[in-house]
């Protein structure tokens, strides 16, 4: 299957690149058509194109007497309140994982989850509102406590939900670790952005009253479509 972009979307992906790195920022302007066709060595078509996708993408807008300037940072497309449990909890409900294959963990993946023991793996979308996907997905669950793929295309919850249902195993605690990273070719083209593009990777471990990992779930959020909010209160004495 071809899967070589038209080059002005090709544009686009590198523009978008530097306004989500923050080599372009708010206010600065961005080349003009003729530069771009000089530049990049395209038609004038393909320039107007380019920089058409980003004006509907709300990243860049025309000013008179500057030009066509970035704009602020659009809001993200999901935002997930994050201060207990229920909230993760919650996550996995109105982001809703698409499963698209399973399999069993290999050595790389328990290495790059950071667990031992006999997995399953299960690999996705997930998707809330919109057409764009908010991340791609994969999640590790013990062989013994892992659930059907057709259960799991079912599911109205989350996994490890199902798991304490269906085997009584009540998850304790979970640790989060979020880190930024840079998307591969892969993982961007099923993400519709650029290689190298810059994404939010979260890593979650949940383990249950006997101290088991349960289940470990990693998912890749590429920039603009997702954000953690949280609320700190102080205590005062």
């Amino acid at each position: 299957m071809n899967t070589i972009q038209p080059r002005y979307r090709q544009i686009a992906d590198e523009l978008r690149l530097l306004i989500a790195s923050g080599t372009l920022k708010p206010g600065d302007a961005l080349p003009t058509e003729m530069e771009l066709c000089e530049v990049k060595d395209i038609s004038r078509h393909t320039a107007r194109e380019a920089l058409r996708i980003l004006t509907e993408d709300g990243l860049i807008a025309r000013r008179r007497g500057a030009g066509t300037v970035v704009t602020a940072p659009p809001a993200p497309a999901f935002a997930q309140p994050i201060g207990d449990f229920e909230s993760i909890l919650q996550y996995a409900r109105d982001a809703v994982f698409i499963p698209e294959r399973t399999r069993p963990a290999s050595a790389a993946d328990l290495k790059r989850m950071g667990v031992e023991g006999d997995y399953i793996v299960y690999t996705g979308l997930r998707r809330a509102t919109g057409e764009a996907p908010l991340a791609i997905t994969t999640i590790l669950v013990l062989r013994q406590l892992a659930p059907p793929l057709e259960e799991v295309n079912q599911l109205q919850g989350s996994i490890s939900e199902w798991i304490e249902g269906a085997h009584g195993a009540s998850v304790s605690n979970v640790i989060q670790r979020m880190e930024a990273v840079a998307l591969g070719k892969g993982d961007a083209a099923r993400l519709g952005v650029a290689a190298g593009s810059p994404a939010l990777r979260t890593l979650r471990r949940y383990a249950d009253t006997a101290g088991r990992t349960i289940l470990v779930s990693e998912s890749l959020h590429p920039a603009g479509r997702f954000a953690y909010e949280m609320k700190l209160t102080r205590q005062r004495k």
